[in-house]
């Protein structure tokens, strides 16, 4: 026990240490210091201010699942139920740690009103995200390492999902449509409520006469408790959790009202990359347990993706033997093995370099055979599904270095990003796809902002016309281009509740283009389709290529900017094996 103690400050020390202030700053900051903020560097999954005013439980309905009966609360303002912390599956400690989710077995009468302490999975921040909200703040990171870790509500037994279902839909059966919610947060934070309340979507869903639309929201395994890849360990655990999750809402959906044939999976950031894994999960040879996909952002990061044993190797530096270490844990209670795991994951994670995570899904030659965008160029994905999908104008500003200023220094960058690819795969790359040519007809006008333009093709943006293209350019796909257009900054508008105060990067939400897209995402649910005769049209992407940007000027139909000779290449690059 003398040593996990000795760990313990080492760890804490490893976050607590201090650093410069990020200059590239999207915050919006949520209630006091107490709160978790959120910022637009993918810090889409720190809880948001914004939610529907809730009333007190006037009633409470139940729904057996068998292995128990869970009970709800009622919303008056916005008239559904919300049952809140279901668990999905076996909480995964004990025997259940660093193992596949198992599904919960035997009946119960017991009742669960969803009250706990613990409704979020173990929480790892990168030092360059603590340094986004020291600045947000004006404090120093130390204080915000104390804040974020003291959070009472991260435990292991985290497997827990809310149902949010209109009340009409509940009374009634109707089976109505689903959204399916998977957070983002760079595999290493994040929660099923930290993107926002589902009140304005659930509103919206209504607006047209019908009964509206069920959304369920998850937790996920984070982290190392998740995300561990290497020899002896069974990775991609993150996404296991994720499937059992949906194939729960196959299952289970019906008791509050819902269709498990209108399964639209949505997700932003590391949920939109998920969703990716799991439309070419198995290469296409097994059915999704859902029926329409809107991935917005979807990430990739290709350090992870290509290194299967980089996470184990990185805790193995901290923990001397890895395995070793967790067999000796067996002799402690469990509660000191959390705790041990905790800091470790927390020290592997705040180590990450600017715009990093070092965790994510990686190759595992099983349930992700191959990386997504080679198993979409390659047809092996489940190609039933209709896709709506998306990425930002100015995706990758707060994950890039603000240092970079020179040639040399963009060098470095795409080399330490791309580091399995050849001297010349990066010299094609930086003369030929992204050359030093600062008059703008390269969308570019600094070594900077070429820095950025890579980040966001590489690791965000093309895969969205990967999708198109897979999916014979049927897919809807939009570009959330409303200043200053950061990553994470539609999420905002995703989950916006009406209220006109709501900042995003310290801007109001646009509350018209907020309801458009709402609109559409629901209408998308309820019919695999997000037109409809009250809203502007939203064309297919076609041969054409075709958008549909949300702008500071409105709603614009443009061409995709992702559909060039760069995105063309990095996709044929990835099937050709140069960048693994």
């Amino acid at each position: 026990m003398k040593g996990l103690l000795l760990f313990s400050s080492f760890a804490y020390g490893v976050l607590a240490s201090p650093c410069k202030p990020s200059k590239h700053l999207s915050a919006t900051v949520s209630g006091s210091l107490s709160a978790l903020p959120t910022a637009s560097a993918s810090l889409s999954s720190i809880p948001s201010s914004v939610s529907a005013t809730s009333a007190s439980a006037s009633a409470s309905p139940t729904v057996d699942l068998g292995y128990e009966i869970h009970a709800g609360t009622l919303n008056e303002t916005g008239n559904y139920y919300t049952f809140s912390n279901i668990p999905y599956a076996q909480q995964p400690v004990g025997e259940y740690r660093f193992n596949k989710p198992v599904a919960i077995s035997g009946t119960s009468s017991d009742i669960n009103d969803g009250s706990t302490t613990g409704t979020e999975c173990m929480q790892a921040y990168p030092e360059w995200i603590l340094e986004l909200q020291a600045a947000a703040y004006g404090v120093d990171t130390a204080t915000v390492a104390a804040i974020l870790y003291a959070q009472a509500a991260q435990t292991e037994s985290c497997l827990l999902l809310d149902v949010y279902v209109p009340v009409d839909v509940f009374e009634n059966g109707l089976e109505a449509p689903v959204l399916f919610w998977i957070h983002g947060g760079g595999f290493t934070y994040g929660s099923k409520t930290g993107s926002g309340d589902p009140a304005g979507l659930i509103a919206r869903s209504k607006l047209d006469g019908s009964d509206g639309v069920i959304v369920v929201s998850i937790n996920y395994r984070l982290g190392l408790f998740g995300w561990l890849a290497g020899e002896g360990v069974t990775a991609n655990l993150g996404l296991f959790d994720q499937r059992m999750a949906l194939e729960w809402a196959q299952t289970y959906i019906s008791r509050f009202g819902g269709s498990s044939e209108k399964v639209t999976v949505m997700g932003e950031s590391a949920g939109a990359a998920s969703i990716l894994h799991h439309i070419t999960s198995y290469g296409g040879a097994e059915d999704v347990p859902f029926q329409a996909a809107i991935p917005q952002s979807p990430a990739f990061e290709f350090i992870v993706g290509n290194a299967t044993n980089t996470s184990s190797a990185q805790v193995s530096s901290i923990s001397t033997n890895f395995d070793a270490f967790v067999n000796a844990l067996e002799t402690f209670e469990d509660s000191a093995i959390s705790a041990a795991l905790k800091y470790i994951n927390q020290a592997v994670v705040v180590q990450a370099s600017a715009g990093r995570f070092n965790y994510g899904p990686v190759v595992d030659g099983d349930y992700v055979p191959e990386h997504p965008q080679v198993l979409l160029a390659q047809g092996s994905f489940d190609t039933s599904l209709t896709v709506m999908n998306s990425h930002t104008s100015n995706e990758s500003v707060p994950f890039v270095p603000t240092t970079i200023a020179t040639e040399g220094d963009v060098r470095s960058y795409i080399e330490s990003a791309l580091s399995a690819a050849s001297s010349d795969t990066i010299d094609y790359i930086l003369t030929t796809l992204y050359p030093a040519v600062f008059d703008g007809t390269h969308s570019y006008w600094s070594e900077f902002g070429r820095a950025v333009q890579m980040n966001t093709d590489f690791y965000f943006a093309c895969s969205s016309n990967f999708l198109a293209k897979a999916y014979n350019a049927e897919t809807h796909n939009y570009i959330f281009a409303y200043p200053p257009g950061y990553h994470a900054e539609d999420v905002s508008y995703v989950f916006f509740n009406g209220d006109t105060t709501t900042l995003d990067d310290g801007l109001p939400v646009n509350a018209t283009l907020a309801y458009y897209l709402q609109d559409y995402i629901v209408q998308f649910a309820k019919t695999f389709d997000p037109n409809s005769d009250s809203l502007p049209e939203f064309p297919a992407y076609g041969s054409e290529g075709h958008v549909l940007a949300f702008t500071g000027a409105g709603l614009v139909v443009e061409v995709d900017d992702m559909k060039n000779e760069r995105c063309d290449w990095i996709q044929k690059a990835m099937v050709d094996g140069l960048l693994s």
